[in-house]
Order: C-alpha cells, then structure tokens, then sequence
C-alpha cells in the first residue's frame, strides 16, 4: 500500500468539518470558486505565519505556522469581503460566545475545547465578519467568521512561543497574509501593542485607509484585496498621546 494513502488518513482527523456534508448551494459555490482560481491561475499569497481554513484537512506543524489548504466553503468568504466596513464594531465576549466557541472547537492551538466569554481577548465585527482573537489553552488564537461560517483559523502563540512585548508606545507584526481569488481575495494583519497605543490604522498603497481594533495588548485588521501577502504595500499608523508614527511592515519587530 502507499504509504502517502496512509498519511492522508492520518491528516483528515485535523479536518474541523470532518463528517459534514454541504449543502447543494455550498457545493455549487465551492465548484465556482475553484473555477474561478484555475482560471486566474494565482497563487495564494502568504507571509509570516499561515492561516488554516476551516472546512479542509491540512498539515499542522505545532500550533504557530499552520498550512494553507484550499477552502471546502469560499462563500464565507465572498460574503465578508462583500460586507466588510472600514471601520469595526467592537464586540464583548458574551456577544460573539458561539463564534468563540467554535473557534475553541477546531484543532487550531490544540484539540478542541470549549471557551468562556472572558477568553476572549478582541472581537469585532465588520459587516457579516466576525474576528476574534483568545485564548486556548497556553495558546492564543484568531478566527475569521461571516455569521455562523467559520472561514479561517490560526495560531498566534502557544508555550513553547512568546513574542516579546512590545515597547509601550510601540506595536509589534506578529502575523501578515493575504489568500484566495477574485471577489474572494482578502488580507489580515496582527499584532502586540504597547499600553500607551491609543489607536493603530493601516493605510494601503492605493488609498484605502481603515481602522484597526485595538484591546488587551493586541491589534488586529482584515481587508479585502492582496496587500497582505506583498511587501510593504501598506503603512501601519500608530497613535499615541505623544503622537503618531507610521511604519512599513518590514520596519515593525
């Protein structure tokens, strides 16, 4: 027998949809997005750690660094980037429970538990997207949900992978990618902040401007188009009560 067959078996038990059949409608989204991709023939773009998305089996190499696979659901996605507001709507822990919830329930940071509204460390809401960063166990993790569709999940941190602190007016880039296609295509950027950041924008290359959630020690945004996944296509804009500095991503520890 070959033995890839049996390394195949052995990574569907990392599958967070093991077991569930899509609907119709799913199937018919998923065949078009596929389409979509082989006819643009473009790559998904990834730097720094990488996203595991929900719905598909993949190689996890610890909890930091998951890799990439194709998407069982993309129309998660297309219908957050569709949705998504420049500037967030910040959620408490008891708003987004079952998305946290679910997000504590796939294999990302260890194997699935449950969560409390105080593991929640951020959320915030733009359009149907819901982004939350928590706490897993030792390890801290981020979702990505469009109502009750988890689309991607990553670790930050788990035990064994502290990121220093950052200096207190100062941010850290603990992870930056950008993946999918077409109307689906979108980017993330995270990070620590210092006690004294009072804000954090990201400023694109080509104009965009939108706000970044800042809360217990971290910053994060979500975008629609590639800037993610390139170098130094966009500006982190720091604020502070001593003022405001501004920052290429290669620049930031």
């Amino acid at each position: 027998m070959d033995e890839r067959m049996n390394d195949l078996r052995s990574l569907a038990v990392l599958d967070p949809a093991r077991g569930r059949e899509p609907s119709a409608m799913e199937w018919t989204r998923s065949q078009a997005a596929v389409e979509r991709m082989m006819t643009a023939g473009q790559p998904a773009r990834l730097s720094r750690r990488r996203w595991l998305l929900a719905g598909a089996a993949a190689a996890v190499a610890g909890v930091v660094g998951a890799v990439v696979v194709p998407a069982l659901i993309p129309g998660a996605a297309e219908e957050a980037v569709a949705s998504w507001t420049a500037a967030p709507t910040s959620r408490t822990g008891d708003q987004v429970l079952p998305q946290a919830r679910e997000c504590a329930g796939n294999q990302v940071g260890g194997g699935a538990t449950t969560a409390d509204p105080a593991d929640v460390l951020l959320a915030e809401q733009r359009g149907r997207a819901t982004l939350l960063i928590m706490r897993k166990g030792d390890a801290v993790i981020e979702c990505l949900a469009a109502g009750a569709d988890q689309f991607a999940s990553m670790g930050l941190t788990d035990a064994t992978s502290k990121p220093p602190a950052p200096a207190p007016n100062g941010v850290t880039l603990e992870t930056m990618s950008s993946l999918g296609s077409g109307r689906g295509m979108w980017s993330n950027i995270v990070g620590l902040a210092g006690p004294g950041v009072t804000g954090v924008e990201v400023r694109l290359d080509r104009g965009k401007v939108f706000q970044a959630s800042v809360k217990a020690g971290w910053w994060a945004a979500w975008w629609p188009g590639a800037e993610g996944g390139e170098v130094d296509k966009l500006t982190v804009v720091v604020h502070t009560a001593a003022g405001t500095t501004t920052h290429r991503p290669s620049e930031l520890p």
